[in-house]
């Protein structure tokens, strides 16, 4: 009994590290190094673009953007395997980003939770 429980606890305290790490949220990415910026057709908002290269050799480069809403900044947009980055307004509140289309208020584009994401994998 004292083994399964031994083996229990190594594995709840190896595990929640790593689920942790596996299930990164868009609000907890580091900021990466700045590529531009491109404001709303009203010039409300910008959508500032980041690129996150902090892997080496075995971590590819990821896109991260975020838009500033004047009095709150939001990430609405993490793609790994990603160096470059295409942003077009489409109107005032959706955004195309590397053929991801997003209304600002509403969507977000996480690849670790899009089922498609390695048909479109390495694009940008």
């Amino acid at each position: 009994m004292k083994k399964w429980l031994v083996v229990l606890g190594i594995i709840f305290i190896i595990g929640i590290p790593i689920y942790d790490f596996l299930n990164v949220e868009l609000d907890e990415l580091s900021e990466g190094e700045f590529l531009t910026e491109y404001p709303s057709p009203n010039n409300e908002y910008m959508a500032k673009a980041y690129l996150i290269d902090e892997g080496g050799a075995t971590v590819r480069a990821a896109i991260r953007v975020e838009i500033d809403f004047g009095n709150e900044i939001k990430t609405i947009y993490w793609n790994y395997d990603e160096s470059t980055v295409n942003i077009k307004w489409l109107d005032n509140e959706t955004i195309e980003i590397n053929d991801h289309k997003l209304n600002i208020f509403n969507d977000t584009y996480h690849w670790k939770k899009d089922p498609n994401w390695e048909k479109t994998r390495g694009e940008y």
